[in-house]
């Protein structure tokens, strides 16, 4: 029977428009442009400092869908790094992410409550708005890992799963037996009972990345880009992961590029950021989809 995870859909990946908040939309190919991009950017985050609640919700969409829409914008480079590199922007980077971050749980913990409320939710699950974003994303990191691996992985551990665990769901659909954990109670009790609803070989437990145990046993450990919104703290979880798992294993961990780092961290792939992670491949998607896929291999 087609399930919400076999069957596409036409709706844009994002969250949906709403009535709410709206903000001057400016050409940015030239000075003025850039200085109006990083003006609308620093407004963004002005109102989301000031919004009421983080909650789903017409402002709250309203607000987010805009920044998406920024972030996933083709734009030359020298405009990007221009607004990146302008220093009271770069002091709220990591703020405006942990909003993000905020945000985007309190989105898939509203959705997770209302699919499994539903009386039909595979129908219910079709109308969460960023469900093609999340299958185009797996199967580009499904199909990344099985050309860069010495084998097909058949078992992952998914990190960092949240509340609506679809990364896991989905992999799952590729034949791979998945474990999923995330530090959040709450993330685990919904994000089990979904993976029970939709019948797939997945299992949700409550799990802190720095108490992970043996990972022998997996082909492959995802890492979700909010694990670790630090820095440092992103290279302490690879780092705890690669002393975890068998030489020549597969780590996969999400990254951003280019103003997508307005959303999530940046992986320093070239540096230490891997936590000592042979680096194999890294794609920047230049599509909807918001975040980069870099692929690690644990050292011999």
């Amino acid at each position: 029977m087609s399930t919400p995870f076999d069957r596409p859909i036409t709706r844009p990946a994002g969250r949906p428009r709403a009535a709410g908040p709206r903000l001057p939309v400016r050409a940015c190919g030239s000075a003025a442009g850039h200085t109006a991009l990083l003006a609308e950017i620093l407004a963004l985050h002005d109102a989301l400092v000031a919004a009421p609640s983080l909650e789903p919700g017409p402002g709250t969409d309203a607000l987010f869908t805009r920044l998406v829409g920024l972030a996933v914008t083709p734009r030359p480079a020298h405009v990007v790094e221009a607004v990146l590199a302008d220093g009271e922007l770069a002091g709220r980077l990591p703020d405006l992410r942990a909003r993000c971050a905020r945000g985007e749980y309190a989105l898939e913990r509203a959705w997770a409550r209302r699919v499994l409320a539903a009386p039909d939710p595979a129908a219910e699950l079709e109308r969460f708005p960023y469900l093609q974003n999340y299958r185009d994303l797996t199967r580009i990191e499904y199909h990344a890992v099985a050309g860069h691996a010495p084998r097909a992985p058949r078992r992952a551990l998914f990190v960092g799963s949240g509340p609506l665990p679809l990364s896991a769901l989905l992999l799952a659909r590729h034949g791979v037996t998945v474990d999923a954990v995330d530090v959040d109670a709450e993330a685990v009790a919904l994000g089990g009972a979904l993976a029970r609803t939709f019948g797939d070989d997945v299992t949700v437990a409550e799990g802190d990345v720095l108490a992970l145990g043996d990972l022998a046993g997996y082909d492959l450990v995802c890492v979700a880009a909010l694990v670790g919104l630090a820095p440092d703290d992103k290279a302490a979880a690879l780092a705890h992961v690669r002393a975890r798992m068998r030489p020549g294993a597969t780590v996969l961990a999400r990254s951003a590029h280019s103003l997508r780092g307005l959303l999530y961290p940046v992986l320093d792939v070239a540096g230490e950021g891997l936590g000592g992670l042979e680096p194999v491949a890294v794609l920047h998607p230049h599509t909807d989809v918001v975040n980069s896929v870099v692929l690690a291999r644990v050292p011999a």
